[in-house]
């Protein structure tokens, strides 16, 4: 009796294990494809900016900035310019419209550190 309760307990866990298992394997499957797309996704909408960026940087190519930095940040003018302005007959640069909204709220104290 105590070996075919034995032997009935062992068969039930090897049972409940292999239906553990593979609900695991199942769900793993089931994530794993979800995040594929995203990932897809993911790589497009980078691929998109890189090229918007790119873009961004040739609209400014031929302009001769007035500061070979950016002046709220100090990044250099080479490194790339998203946005201009234009401020007492200059033209400066700026890396970001953050940093361009920054330099219009007080352009002089800018200038002054330069």
């Amino acid at each position: 009796m105590k070996n075919i309760n034995h032997e009935l307990f062992l068969h039930n866990f090897e049972t409940m294990n292999y239906k553990q298992t593979i609900a695991a394997l199942f769900t793993l499957v089931l994530f794993s494809c979800g995040s594929s797309n995203e990932q897809t996704e993911k790589t497009s909408t980078m691929q998109e900016q890189t090229q918007q960026t790119a873009e961004e940087a040739g609209k400014y190519k031929n302009v001769a900035f007035d500061s070979k930095k950016d002046l709220v940040c100090g990044m250099p003018v080479t490194a790339g310019v998203s946005d201009t302005v234009h401020y007492k007959e200059k033209v400066y640069g700026f890396c970001s419209k953050d940093c361009k909204d920054e330099f219009v709220k007080n352009p002089s104290a800018f200038i002054a550190e330069k």
